[in-house]
């Protein structure tokens, strides 16, 4: 990375975490008031955002596509639910939660770190 671009990478690092939070809080909205697809299409569209911004950055990769696939597991296991297939390989919404939650942190501390480094 040159030092020309070192401001930029640090902008879209804020914004990513920005976008982060947002998208954690929505997607628990989401889950809680299910199935509610205006919610759905707002957390789409965030997730969307999400993926544009680790683009970016090269750091947030990996973690960025476990986060997609937690994403997709959630919203399987939520469709699965609202039509009675209840529990998806053996798991329950908590675990499918908890999983998705936990890629939210682990991005989050991949941009903070990013962010701290360059401090």
């Amino acid at each position: 990375m040159s030092a020309s671009q070192a401001p930029a990478l640090d902008a879209v690092a804020l914004q990513l975490l920005a976008a982060l939070e947002e998208y954690g809080r929505d997607a628990e909205r989401m889950v809680a008031n299910w199935p509610d697809l205006d919610t759905y299409r707002e957390v789409s569209a965030q997730a969307e955002t999400l993926r544009m911004y680790c683009a970016t950055l090269s750091e947030a990769r990996v973690q960025w596509v476990e986060l997609l696939i937690a994403h997709a597991e959630l919203v399987h296991h939520l469709w699965r639910g609202q039509y009675g297939h209840g529990e998806t390989d053996g798991r329950t919404l908590a675990d499918v939660r908890d999983r998705h939650a936990q890629c939210v942190a682990a991005l989050r501390e991949v941009c903070q770190r990013f962010i701290d480094r360059r401090a």
